[in-house]
């Protein structure tokens, strides 16, 4: 099997150092922020590596010399004997695991960074005190190798506002899948779709081909049909052609995409097929290079006919033909729950937003926007407690709330006119900065909280809410009582993250000389926000529009108790490594503010990455005779989507599950509980409660 690698310059490498608190390395990658660090017995000396050295293509590589390397998190391993692939995977406890024949490549698969380590010794790994410790047979001279996870778009196509244009374009999606085995259900074998932009002409870069999937999508010329359709055309690397009937093609056979008929049956259906599809290249793949099963294929099994070993060397085309011949509803019950829904407004100016949708392989709607009812004021005996503004403005609010169906989904995103009340609203822009912003040399996360209102000083207490994972340098600075210079100032510095607190009226964001309009803003280097004043969402959006990613704002009026617990727990989730999507997700769980508050822009971008690639929340089911019944749900982030696989240190038989799937229940003493949750900072749901795990123990709960 071989794959089609992508070489192409990447936008930023990890780059190495000495890791600052201990002897060992520490890994940064500029682009995505995900940060990771090998501990060693004695300071050792780096020198470049050569990534030639590797059988995979990396971005940069190191060398020196050690008999062992420490990691402060229990992690799994894939162990290579061989440059021919994966042969085993090993997640030691007890004794621990020990090398038959010398191994070649450690290869860490669930970091936020992809990792290999060229060893070419034996080997043993041991769990050590929560840590996973690699003993060397000696001291040698070893190798390690990175790959930034970030995917740069091959080029930009251009389309006329013809959707039979957008039909192309979309058919070119599939050029950066790097294979079309099931493997490529796996989030590092999908590339990132070229650019889509408006102009007089159809053009494409030369280099830019669809590949020879022999599948076509036949789809009415409407860009409802072609927009829902876009994640199963780029997951198929299909070609989409025009035609009266809904439908997939191959040369085996003919599969109708209408549905119960109309655009309703067909919006239904092709979600259910993509995923249909998704879920058997996923169960499949573990007969090729990555010999990894899931619990998904134990339980699928019984279910179906065919040969799995026999299906994956078949093409793609007779691979669809064998899963479609599977009834939909005689596995709907163990399908994974899917990660996003995005629902895309039909428009010409939307079809620029379909590359960044098929990188999310979401399930897509077209919708009408529909109005909802503005957000009503709210008693005079509830504003006075609001962080309403200070000065009167006589300006309406020109924000246009939208009531999207409900999703069945994890997350949702509305991307179009309107602003989804308490959901995420994207932008072009937002999302087009995930692949044009310059990367900085700084291997610091920059996090500055301003608070503008002396009423809120008690507020300043978020500081200590951000409580990054050790391998994550960090710099937490606040600011009292701004002035509008001052802030303007800030807006232009290369700030991550800028927490404001405060009070917003119509004409802009208060500081103690005046109002600043941020459309006054000549620059904002301000890589994302959270604006939790009153009514801070006009503000915030052009936050979005003059440079920055994603940030946080609000619809209405915010009490200002509920709006103090919102800042500390969305500040305590991007801490933890959770996206925008998700803090706020979790934070809005907990307050009564419900819908009141909504995230701009990138909404999947996160403020940092986990050190294990994942972050999961623990939901205790019972604690009864002091056995803790409990069970992980692992929440998604930029390198740790649709295709992943998650497991459990808890899990006595180290299964691995598809992402983003609650693992089944665990039953543990407190001890052992606890042994779990301290390695990691995650959140924690108990009765009802949100807790996070260095803030609590086992006795505290019980």
């Amino acid at each position: 099997m071989s794959f089609e690698w992508d070489t192409e310059e990447p936008l930023g490498v990890p780059t190495f150092e000495s890791n600052p608190d201990a002897p060992g390395v520490r890994i940064w990658d500029p682009i995505d922020k995900g940060s990771f660090v090998f501990l060693t017995p004695s300071p050792v000396s780096l020198r470049p590596g050569e990534t030639e050295d590797f059988v995979v293509p990396l971005d940069s590589a190191v060398e020196f010399r050690t008999s062992e390397l420490e990691i402060p998190e229990r992690i799994d391993f894939n162990v290579w004997n061989s440059p021919e692939g994966v042969s085993e995977q090993v997640f030691p406890s007890g004794d621990g695991w020990q090398s038959s024949e010398p191994v070649e490549y450690l290869e860490l698969p669930s970091t936020a960074v992809k990792i290999y380590i060229r060893v070419g010794c034996d080997l043993t790994i041991r769990e050590r005190d929560g840590s996973m410790c690699v003993e060397l047979d000696a001291e040698r001279t070893i190798s390690i190798g990175c790959r930034s996870l970030n995917e740069s778009p091959a080029g930009t196509i251009t389309v006329t506002d013809d959707i039979e244009d957008v039909m192309r374009a979309v058919s070119l999606f599939g050029s950066a899948l790097k294979t079309l085995s099931p493997e490529r259900s796996f989030p590092s074998l999908r590339g990132h779709p070229p650019l889509i932009e408006r102009g007089e002409e159809f053009s494409v870069p030369s280099h830019i081909t669809r590949p020879d999937s022999e599948v076509r999508l036949v789809l009415p010329p409407e860009r409802r049909y072609v927009y829902a359709a876009t994640s199963l055309a780029y997951y198929l690397g299909a070609e989409v052609v025009p035609g009266d009937t809904p439908r997939l093609e191959t040369p085996v056979g003919e599969y109708s995409l209408a549905g119960g008929g109309g655009f309703d049956g067909f919006e239904a259906e092709v979600p259910r097929v993509f995923q249909h599809v998704f879920f058997f290249d996923c169960v499949i793949r573990e007969e090729g290079f990555y010999d990894v099963p899931v619990y998904e294929r134990q339980q699928v099994e019984p279910l179906v006919e065919f040969d799995f070993d026999d299906l994956y060397a078949k093409s793609l085309p007779e691979q669809l033909d064998a899963y479609l011949s599977v009834p939909f509803d005689a596995i709907e019950a163990v399908l994974p729950p899917w990660h996003l829904t995005m629902d895309i407004v039909p428009s010409a100016e939307n079809a620029d937003v379909l590359p960044f949708v098929a990188d999310e392989l979401p399930l897509i709607r077209c919708p009408t926007p529909t109005t909802a009812s503005r957000v009503e004021a709210q008693p005079t005996e509830i504003t006075d407690f609001c962080r309403s503004p200070r000065t009167e403005t006589s300006e309406p609010l020109e924000t246009r709330p939208v009531s999207p169906e409900p999703v069945e989904t994890i997350e949702h995103v509305w991307v179009g006119d309107g602003v989804p009340m308490g959901s995420n609203k994207a932008t072009v822009e937002s999302y087009r900065r995930r692949v044009d912003s310059e990367t900085s040399n700084r291997s610091t996360i920059h996090v500055q909280i301003v608070c503008n209102d002396p009423m809120m000083k008690a507020e300043g207490t978020v500081r200590e809410r951000y409580q990054f994972g050790d391998s994550t340098c960090h710099e937490v600075d606040i600011a009292y009582g701004v002035t509008t210079d001052e802030l303007r100032s800030l807006f232009a510095t290369e700030v991550d993250f800028l927490h404001y607190i405060g009070h917003v009226n119509h004409d802009g964001i208060e500081c103690i000389d005046g109002v600043l309009d941020t459309r006054t803003l000549d620059t904002v280097n301000v890589e994302s926000f959270l604006l939790n004043a009153c009514r801070s969402y006009e503000q915030g959006a052009t936050l979005v529009e003059k440079g920055s990613r994603a940030g946080v704002a609000t619809l209405s009026e915010v009490p200002n108790e509920p709006a103090t617990k919102m800042g500390c727990l969305i500040a305590r989730g991007l801490g933890s490594a959770l996206s925008f999507r998700t803090a706020l997700s979790i934070a809005q769980s907990q307050t009564l503010l419900g819908d009141r508050y909504v995230t701009i822009g990138d909404g999947g971008m996160c403020l940092c990455l986990p050190f294990s690639g994942t972050t999961s929340m623990v939901h205790i089911e019972d604690i009864r005779d002091g056995i803790y019944t409990v069970r992980l749900k692992p929440y998604r982030t930029p390198r740790y989507s649709a295709g992943s696989m998650s497991g459990s240190i808890w899990d006595d038989d180290a299964k691995l599950y598809l992402a983003p799937k609650s693992h089944t229940t665990f039953e543990m003493t407190g001890d052992e509980f606890e042994a779990g949750v301290c390695e990691q900072s995650m959140p924690i749901e108990y009765e009802g409660e949100l807790y996070w795990s260095e803030d609590i123990t086992a006795a505290d709960l019980h």
